[in-house]
């Protein structure tokens, strides 16, 4: 026992996730879906939601943890909620969790009735029939699914059927969720220990009953849960308020954001829902009515905390504010009614807590108890060193354990030893690939989205999802609503790293992403090849002149983005002395926006480049005078560069799979001389200079591609090729457009709107949409649009023409008009005189006849009416049908199942 862990009984795994929805996602993710999520954002719970849409039949390990790390499941049984195999097997292992460790589950019968799911009939009967054919050789599975809807339907939950209107569903449901996190006890297994007593003495100094407005502030250092005392307060108490509003890691989103975005976002949370905050009068009248709950956490600059607070007389009576901070004198001069310190946890809080992350258990090893009682002498009581130093011990030897004491030994001997020190042992323990993606989150990708993270790092070559999983165990890193969390001691752990590289030159650091040091290597030349990443908004450097060889002793730089912040319209601060000779060949991303250069340096080799993104380029013409091979390129970004000419052969570029150029206004061809397999993207929108779009690709038969064409106005050769011809557009435009077959006129294929550009004088226009499979693609014209206008000018042509044609007639036979007349009444009607001389004998007869025929077809004079006007007027409205319209030319269409395609 001494040298494993072999017979630990694992205990619950931490909560990381309020919520796991689960859904059948083309049932319910654009409706039901989307308004529930919307109110638990608003609410601050967090929820974890499957993002990806194409799903296979067996859910990923990843999706195993984010069940087994929830807290509450929310089940959304749907129509067709048992076709889905995904959504039953994340039932099964849902149910096994709330057996296992008494979770809460809550169903939700949206828009079916709660007996057909318990007893599987109607659509879920099909669906199993169907289950039963394709899993025969594993019936069991099947019949385990059968049992879990059983069993699910069975417990209390929400009928959509019987709560209307939608929005009070969600809000019932929202408010069923928070009572139940509310009252559950915050206990040991959650891996929050000792946090009851802070939040009873808190609430003892909000005095909730009083109706005075209180201010309390919550101070301490860096990680000593000072975040988690401030969710957990907000949500055992936001039922009891009107409205709240709780910002988590202010510090971080206020860099983010801008101080002006989160003050108007946290004042129209608390006026419940308003997207602007005006602040007229009329607002803070509102506000003064509502008692609020406000939470601000890590919030530790005075100016900031007075402007976000404002005058605390403008909340209404029994409004709560409560602020956190590392720095007490803040909290002082904001006149915080009282300052509650958060004190480092005692022993036994301590060793409950380490134990958790190192064994996974309330208590240690018996074995192991000598050495844990040393690991908690270092870890001082601060709870992110003891969950660090835990998960960095799980599951290791009593000598490895030795090992990392040791080392720990060493620390404490230091002069000054700080607590990133202990944390620094984590690092230590990852490998090399590990410790760069750790350094690049530190100093480049804390708060992003886990997906593009994941994308960059993927880009330069590591293993992002694996890489990361690890610093999620190691407690590095978390994920709170798909952003990258990063405690900011851990943060400053790892950006103290790189600037120990070298602490008196940052041009040999590994990575620059500090305004000033980045100012210092450019304009003085010190870039070595130590630097690997650059990062920088060329808005904010001061401006600086870049030499020709600027890049020339980068060898080893992998990424260069120099890019313009949302919200800054003026041009880069970064300039050229004189013509770039060079960029490094290891570059694999590369974003430089406004790049200040006709075209990128003759010397640059991008075989390696991943990622190509130049925006807003003023001067960019072309990106070589030759094509490049480009092997490894995934993304091209070269949007609103207004005097890009020409790019290369897209066939160079045979893994391609984003090709974006919005707005590049003098851009006249767009090719690919060879197949495209993998493009996924496409946007040309605003390139009025396109004639000629020709890019043999099967964009269209993907689930997610999409063709981007608005306001190419006058784009004549459209070609989107395969193997095998299925339908094919000749001369589209507002005079022929070839009929297609009835076959191809149906089906059950969704649509999007493909809404386009101005052809009304191009018949020349040629459409082609090629691929191999009929049965699994097909475009089908489901609507045709004439030009509004259109037929009133020509019938003003034709006017014009028959006027001039009488005119001259008239002058030749001053009596053609009469006689023309005469002539047409007979040949009308041959009997003309037979019937003047009977209406003389009898006056009545013609409206007796109409009278008859009236009783017969009782639409008659309608029909009379039109054809009187137009006598071809079925004609007419078939022809209509077949039109296009052309001087806002859309066809709405089937591409495959959800493809879009707009022109």
């Amino acid at each position: 026992m001494s040298g494993s862990f072999s017979s630990v009984v694992v205990s619950p795994p931490l909560i990381r996730h309020d919520v796991f929805l689960n859904f059948r996602g083309e049932d319910t993710r654009d409706n039901f879906v989307s308004h529930l999520r919307a109110e638990l954002r608003r609410k601050k719970i967090e929820a974890y939601i499957d993002e990806r849409l194409g799903r296979g039949e067996e859910i990923s390990s990843a999706l195993h943890k984010a069940i087994e790390e929830s807290k509450i499941y929310v089940l959304i049984f749907s129509e067709h909620y048992a076709s889905s195999t995904w959504c039953l097997n994340e039932l099964t292992k849902i149910l096994e969790c709330k057996r296992k460790y008494k979770r809460d589950v809550i169903p939700v019968f949206y828009k079916v009735d709660p007996s057909i799911v318990r007893k599987q009939g109607d659509k879920y009967a099909e669906a199993f029939d169907g289950h039963e054919q394709q899993f025969k050789d594993n019936i069991d599975k099947v019949y385990a699914w059968r049992a879990s809807l059983t069993k699910a339907a069975g417990i209390s939950g929400w009928d959509s059927r019987a709560i209307r209107p939608e929005y009070t569903l969600v809000t019932e449901i929202v408010n069923d969720i928070l009572r139940k996190l509310s009252l559950s006890s915050v206990s040991d297994h959650q891996g929050i220990i000792g946090i009851d007593n802070h939040i009873a003495r808190i609430q003892s100094l909000l005095h909730l009953d009083s109706p005075a407005i209180r201010f309390i502030g919550i101070w301490g250092m860096g990680g000593i849960g000072k975040t988690t005392i401030a969710r957990q307060i907000y949500h055992k108490l936001v039922l009891q308020f009107g409205s709240s509003s709780l910002l988590l890691n202010g510090q971080e989103e206020i860099e983010r954001h801008g101080i002006h975005r989160i003050r108007e976002k946290c004042l129209s949370e608390l006026l419940q829902g308003d997207h602007t905050f005006s602040g007229s009068s009329f607002s803070y009248e509102r506000l003064k009515r509502t008692k609020v709950l406000l939470i601000l956490d890590d919030v530790n600059n005075w100016d900031q905390l007075k402007y976000l607070i404002g005058d605390i007389g403008n909340f209404g009576q029994g409004s709560r504010i409560i602020v956190t901070s590392r720095d007490k004198q803040v909290l002082k001069n904001a006149k915080a009614d009282e300052i509650y310190e958060v004190e480092v946890m005692n022993f036994e809080d301590s060793l409950k807590l380490f134990s958790l992350s190192a064994f996974k258990e309330n208590r240690p090893i018996e074995t192991y108890m000598d050495l844990s009682v040393k690991v908690l002498n270092y870890a001082r009581g601060i709870p992110l060193a003891l969950n660090a130093l835990g998960s960095l011990l799980y599951g290791r030897t009593r000598e490895a354990w030795e090992s990392e004491l040791k080392k720990l030994e060493m620390l404490e001997k230091r002069p000054d030893p700080k607590i990133f020190n202990v944390l620094k042992l984590s690092y230590d323990g990852l490998d090399e690939e590990q410790k760069d993606i750790f350094l690049d989150i530190a100093c480049f990708h804390r708060g992003q989205e886990e997906i593009v993270v994941a994308q960059t790092l993927d880009s330069c070559g590591f293993s992002a999802n694996i890489g990361m999983d690890v610093l999620k165990d190691r407690c590095l890193i978390s994920v709170l609503e798909g952003r990258i969390v990063m405690h900011d001691l851990i943060q400053e752990m790892g950006q103290e790293i790189v600037r120990q590289q070298c602490v008196n030159n940052p041009g040999k650091r590994s990575r620059l992403w500090n305004v000033e040091d980045i100012y210092t290597v450019l304009k003085k030349n010190k870039g070595k090849d130590a630097i690997q990443c650059i990062l920088l908004d060329i808005c904010k450097i001061k401006n600086v002149q870049l030499h020709a060889k600027t890049f020339e002793k980068m060898d080893n730089l992998r990424m260069l983005q120099f890019y313009k912040s949302s919200g800054y319209r003026n041009d880069s601060n970064v300039f050229l002395a004189s013509p770039l000779e060079s960029l490094p060949d290891s570059l694999k991303i590369l974003r430089w926006d406004a790049f200040p250069q006709r075209s990128l340096p003759p010397n640059f080799c991008p075989e390696n480049l991943v990622r190509l993104e130049m925006r807003h380029c003023r001067i960019l013409e072309q990106l070589w005078q030759e094509d490049q091979h480009l092997p490894s390129l995934k993304r091209l970004d070269l949007s609103y560069s207004w005097k890009l000419t020409r790019i290369p052969d897209l066939s160079q570029s045979p893994n391609i799979e984003e090709i974006f150029l919005s707005d590049c206004v003098r851009l006249c061809k767009v090719y690919s001389s060879g197949f495209l397999s993998k493009l996924n993207s496409l946007r040309l929108n605003g390139c009025v200079k396109l004639r000629s779009l020709c890019i043999p690709s099967n964009i269209l038969s993907r689930s997610s591609g999409s063709i981007v064409l608005h306001n190419c106005r006058i784009l004549e050769t459209f070609s989107i090729c395969n193997r095998t011809d299925v339908v094919q557009l000749y001369g589209c435009s507002h005079r022929s457009i070839p009929p297609l077959p009835e076959e191809k006129r149906s089906g059950r294929y969704k649509y999007k709107e493909a809404a386009g550009t101005s052809l009304s004088q191009h018949d020349k226009l040629r459409f082609e949409f090629l691929q191999g499979d009929a049965s699994t693609f097909s475009v089908d014209i489901i609507e045709e649009k004439v030009c509004p206008g259109l037929e009133k000018k020509e019938e003003n042509k034709k006017r014009k023409c028959l006027d001039v044609e009488k005119k001259e007639k008239k002058e030749v036979c001053p009596d053609l008009e009469k006689k023309s007349k005469e002539e047409k009444k007979k040949k009308m009607c041959p009997d003309l005189e037979k019937k003047e001389k009977e209406e003389k004998v009898c006056p009545d007869l013609e409206k007796k006849e109409q009278e008859e025929k009236k009783s017969v077809c009782p639409d008659l004079e309608k029909k009379e009416k039109e054809e009187q006007v137009c006598p071809d007027i079925e004609k007419k409205k078939d022809q209509k049908r077949r039109r296009i319209q052309t001087n806002s030319f859309y066809v709405v269409c089937r591409i495959a199942k959800t493809s879009t395609l707009e022109c």
